[in-house]
């Protein structure tokens, strides 16, 4: 007890300290949404403040009570004391900073989710991306918050101790005033656990609903709800209730199971051709690079009458270019599963190579590898990261080479972004090729840039020129994004011209394609690439290139995905292919296929693109969109409501596609 009122000064100070910190990242939020979200039609900052009520007073009254705790530690431990409580406030400061920062970048509150398993497998490089987005606001502020929690801590503790211990001071004796203020701090917790209690975190739709149009209300309201989450109440949240999803969430009809997924177009009987144009039953070298963060709708972009991917307008001249190619999940973990084992994800978060390294499924250099082929993988990053190197050591590759090999030896073992310079793949590359000449290889290339923080290794790469000092954040977003893509596509061309200077492509096929997107706030909340399957997410470019094979363009119009190009491989070497495999030979006869697409990143999204329709459900509210793509490619008007039929046609293909998906690793990991 007479530790307890010896620091009531600094009790009550701490918790007005607490609560202030919390009411900066409401307020703070709050000035965000009225810039962004003018849509949502707050009142006023009371209005808002009501929402999030319950969840900011339950955070408020576990952190008082975990302040409060730590002080009342016996006498001879002051200094481990004050040593956690100080680490205890820099974390709080540091996260809710990190929460406004997250906010003003990824447009909504941050919750666990966002942060995977994968995240520690890369947790250096997740930093560094983050810090790639911090404000000077938020060093200003951490450095300001941070000396006052520090004062608090050590100046009035201290004194509050120091007046306990003078000699004839007795806290028995203290004036009935006085006692009285010292029950203010346990107040404050009385009232926070009160106001907790008393509300709850639900959006009173009754309330809120007739501000907008009928077809928008649950869309608004789920936003609110959103938007009102407090960050560290999201922590120790068993589960974010936005974030879930039912593996087997409402199926509508459940068909007989095969390993392939019908895919075909639900509205177009369009067959496709066998394309004769590449020779088949040859013995192919075989090339993949998957370029990296790079959606279709970036494609032509120019800066003072240059391309910014100049390498791919050279190389499509004289390749087979597909212009409607999706990637099925917009991570590349999950791209590398569906290019080598042509599999979808899985339902869940998890990701199939870092659960299941070991998983049976055939992977194209394990089926090259039985045909007599020599397979190297080289990526300029760590394959750690999210289990790549796990699945990966067991596939039959002759050679593996990452960042740890790639730094060691010049001239571009520099550092550049999340690896090592682009350009440090062309010795290697050259290398394995010249190796063993007589024998046909695969040669898988995964570069990092222009993956965020979108970096270049020198201003030679900086297309756009200089970023102006005044830009916004997101202006110098885009300006440092379009100067990587510029990089590496400028490392690409190297390499090519390389292995052609030295007549190493003469017998190659160049399979060419983004692993997915990436998104500049296109849509409200979409940046980066892994949180919505909107186009510039999913839709990417993809290219196969010969210069002997293709004198001219050839164009195929028609939906191709991830999942399609091992088949397609096999099919041009003429060799069979697994039961397992989900996709199609693209140069074989077929039907117009769709693409199915989905990700779990934050909230559980699964669609479908079919011709000129594209429909996105989140699966766990089944809040649903649909896009006519003809008339609107950049889905701004969702036509949903005014295509309910077509919705119900999509809705079911979409849920018994999750069926699928589980039937088919139910099977698989059985094996």
């Amino acid at each position: 007890m007479s530790r307890y009122l010896s620091g009531a000064t600094a009790f009550l100070a701490y918790g007005i300290f607490v609560i202030f910190l919390y009411a900066l990242y409401r307020v703070r939020i709050y000035w965000y949404l009225q810039s962004l979200y003018p849509d949502l039609k707050l009142t006023s900052f009371a209005e808002y403040g009501a929402l999030s009520l319950h969840e900011d007073s339950v955070a408020i009254f576990c952190t008082l009570l975990t302040f409060f705790i730590v002080p009342i530690i016996p006498a001879g431990f002051q200094k481990i004391k004050y040593f956690i409580l100080s680490a205890l406030s820099i974390i709080l400061i540091f996260f809710l900073l990190f929460s406004m920062e997250f906010f003003r970048v990824y447009e909504t509150t941050f919750q666990k989710n966002f942060a995977g398993e994968e995240h520690f497998s890369g947790l250096g490089n997740i930093v560094d991306s983050a810090r790639a987005e911090f404000s000077a606001e938020f060093y200003i502020l951490f450095i300001l918050l941070t000396a006052l929690a520090l004062f608090i801590i050590f100046f009035l503790f201290r004194r509050d101790a120091r007046i306990i211990t003078c000699p004839g001071r007795n806290p028995a004796g203290i004036p009935p005033a006085s006692r009285l203020f010292t029950l203010l701090p346990p107040a404050l917790l009385l009232i926070a656990m009160a106001t907790g209690l008393a509300t709850d975190s639900s959006v009173p739709v009754r309330k809120f609903g007739p501000r907008y149009e009928k077809d928008q209300a649950r869309k608004y309201c789920s936003m609110l709800r959103e938007f009102s989450m407090n960050p560290v109440y999201n922590l120790f949240s068993p589960e974010s209730r936005l974030s879930s999803a039912d593996p087997s969430t409402r199926e509508t009809g459940v068909t007989p199971f095969s390993f392939r997924l019908n895919t075909d177009s639900l509205v177009s009987q369009r067959r496709y051709a066998r394309q004769d144009i590449v020779p088949r039953f040859k013995k192919y070298n075989i090339i993949l690079y998957f370029f990296e963060s790079t959606p279709y709708k970036y494609y032509d972009t120019t800066i003072n009458g240059r391309y910014v991917i100049d390498t791919w307008h050279r190389l499509e001249k004289n390749s087979i270019n597909f212009r409607s190619h999706y990637a099925n999940y917009p991570l590349s973990a999950n791209a590398l599963l569906s290019v080598l084992a042509s599999a979808y994800d899985m339902n869940t978060k998890d990701m199939v190579i870092q659960k299941y390294p070991d998983i049976k499924l055939s992977t194209l250099p394990e089926i090259l590898n039985k045909n007599g082929y020599r397979s190297c993988l080289i990526h300029t990053g760590g394959l750690g990261y999210a289990g790549q190197k796990r699945f990966l050591k067991n596939r039959k590759f002759d050679e593996i080479l990452e960042y740890a090999q790639l730094i060691t030896e010049g001239p571009y073992n520099q550092q550049v972004g999340w690896g090592v310079d682009e350009r440090s793949m062309i010795r290697p590359a050259v290398e394995f090729i010249r190796k063993e000449p007589g024998k046909p290889y695969l040669l898988i290339l995964l570069p990092v840039n222009p993956h965020h923080p979108y970096a270049i290794p020198d201003k030679r790469f900086q297309i756009t020129g200089e970023v102006p000092e005044n830009s916004s954040g997101r202006e110098r977003s885009w300006h440092n994004y379009l100067n990587s893509l510029h990089y590496s596509d400028v490392s690409l061309g190297m390499l090519v011209d390389e292995l052609e200077r030295r007549n190493l492509l003469d017998n190659t096929l160049l399979f060419l394609f983004a692993d997915h997107g990436e998104a500049f706030y296109q849509h409200k909340m979409n940046y980066n690439h892994p949180l919505y399957i909107y186009n510039e997410n999913v839709h990417v470019p993809f290219l196969i290139y010969s210069r002997r094979i293709f004198a001219s363009p050839v164009y195929f119009n028609g939906i191709t995905r991830h999942i399609d190009i091992l088949p397609t491989i096999l099919d041009i070497l003429g060799i069979s292919q697994p039961p397992e495999q989900e996709g199609i030979s693209i140069i074989s006869s077929h039907r117009e296929q769709m693409a199915l697409i989905h990700t779990s990143w934050k909230d559980d999204y699964m669609g479908v693109v079919d011709r000129n329709w594209k429909y996105i459900t989140r699966t766990k509210d089944m809040i649903e969109e649909l896009y006519d793509l003809n008339n609107d490619p950049g889905e701004t008007s969702n036509v949903a409501a005014q295509q309910p039929g077509v919705v119900e046609r999509y809705r079911r293909f979409v849920m018994n596609a999750r069926h699928h998906k589980n039937d088919y690793y139910l099977r698989i990991l059985k094996k």
